[in-house]
């Protein structure tokens, strides 16, 4: 589990970069990051943590693209 200091970075790097496309963009994106999601669930590596991590970066994309969409 992160720290509650940990997600918010996460979250504010995720913002950073979505704030810089268009809406079709970040939709775009967004769905990108949803399959590889499902790539890493689906294909565990030997790592817990290195997925866990991979996980975590892309559950605080996908929630920044929901802020950005909602926002437009």
């Amino acid at each position: 589990m992160l720290s509650r200091r940990l997600e918010d970075r996460l979250l504010a790097d995720a913002r950073r970069r979505i704030a810089k496309m268009s809406t079709d963009s970040a939709r775009e994106y967004s769905i990108s990051v949803w399959a590889y999601g499902m790539r890493v669930a689906e294909n565990p590596s030997e790592h817990l943590e290195d997925d866990l991590g991979e996980m975590d970066m892309a559950l605080a994309t996908l929630q920044a693209v929901r802020e950005r969409l909602a926002g437009d």
